[in-house]
């Protein structure tokens, strides 16, 4: 799985050109964004990888694309300290974390790590195959 990043400006329309396009190439995504000050980072996982990097291409937006792992989590209070924790003793850095399904037992998130291999063998049955696209 892969997780592509984005930055735009912080102005109005920025995240709507980004979702038009995806629309208009009938690629699904899952994605959260966030803003400091006038520029705005989008993450997002995409139903077709490959359709997704050509919207991105012919619609001149600059991207990034990374790989990830889907894990999941019990949704409740101490999994995420747990889970994480686990990866901070294997001396593994989560720098990025997408939720892409929640569910009143189960939270699936969706990282970038530094180290793949060694965060798969910290977190064990918690690392899913790449089985929740949108």
């Amino acid at each position: 799985m892969t997780v592509f990043t984005v930055d735009l400006k912080n102005q109005s329309g920025e995240l709507a050109r980004l979702c038009e396009a995806m629309a208009g190439g009938d690629v699904n995504v899952v994605l959260s964004a966030t803003t400091v000050g006038e520029s705005g980072t989008i993450a997002f996982i995409a139903d077709d990888e490959s359709t997704a990097q050509a919207v991105l291409e012919d619609a001149g937006i600059l991207y990034a694309m990374r790989p990830a792992l889907v894990i999941r989590m019990e949704n409740q209070p101490g999994t995420g300290a747990a889970t994480f924790r686990k990866l901070a003793d294997a001396g593994v850095n989560t720098d990025l974390l997408l939720p892409i399904r929640v569910s009143d037992d189960l939270f699936f998130a969706v990282i970038c790590v530094d180290d793949q291999e060694k965060a798969r063998r910290a977190l064990g049955a918690q690392v899913i195959p790449d089985i929740l696209t949108p």
